[in-house]
């Protein structure tokens, strides 16, 4: 009879080829990925350098988001300033316009040149020039701009003076009127001259001698010192 063997086995030929095999592969796999252990640390730097891209890029977009928001407001700051330059300059054709309506409004209420009434040419009565009377505009001299005399008498032809020039300065003095026949005489007095509140020198008188034309009506022809000018009368 066989004697039975004392010798204990753990582990069988069978489960050492596995382990074998499975240490092997480990091995053949680290062979492998070898090369890339090696590069670990350049890995690491180049996730730092997208990770410092990273947020420079996030940082830029932030300040291109505040510079696209500022732009907007001050784009409409200047659509505001746009269109409050718009209403000014709607304002100011309004006060264009109105200014034009009442300049026409004032030149129709002029209803027409001074004649002289018909009857007896040797007649004295003024009551024909009471009210106010506008000259067409002249000039004292080529040097200045034109101007405009408003002469205002009574029935008796005693009144005053207003000549003003567009712009500049505004003069005032007394005047009379007197007829001569067919001959009217307008005189005023020497005084001074304002732009507003502010003297700005003297006035030296007017005189105007008129008389009618072939159509009645009267034609003046003005003197002041060496400056002459020929002017019509027109009732305001």
């Amino acid at each position: 009879m066989k004697r039975p063997s004392r010798e204990l086995n753990i582990f069988s030929i069978s489960a050492l080829d596995l382990f074998a095999s499975a240490m092997g592969a480990f091995i053949l796999i680290a062979v492998i990925l070898f090369p890339y252990y090696q590069q670990n640390s350049k890995i690491l730097q180049e996730l730092e350098e997208t990770r410092t891209r990273a947020e420079i890029a996030e940082g830029r977009a932030k300040a291109a988001e505040e510079e696209s928001r500022r732009a907007q407001a001050a784009a409409q700051a200047a659509e505001r300033r746009a269109s409050a330059a718009e209403q000014r300059a709607q304002a100011a054709e309004r006060q264009a316009q109105q200014a034009e309506a009442r300049a026409k409004a004032a030149e129709a209420k002029v209803q027409g040149p001074m004649r002289l009434p018909g009857g007896d040419p040797n007649a004295r009565s003024l009551a024909f020039a009471k009210g106010c009377w506008r000259t067409d505009p002249f000039q004292h001299s080529p040097q200045q701009r034109p101007g405009i005399s408003q002469y205002c008498f009574d029935e008796n032809g005693r009144g005053n003076l207003f000549f003003w020039r567009e712009r500049a300065e505004t003069c005032a003095a007394f005047a009379t009127l007197r007829r001569e026949g067919d001959v009217i005489r307008i005189d005023d007095s020497d005084s001074r001259c304002q732009i507003g509140q502010r003297d700005v020198g003297p006035w030296y008188a007017d005189h105007l001698v008129c008389r009618p034309d072939a159509n009645g009506v009267v034609i003046c022809e003005g003197h002041s010192q060496m400056a002459q000018w020929r002017v019509r009368l027109h009732r305001q």
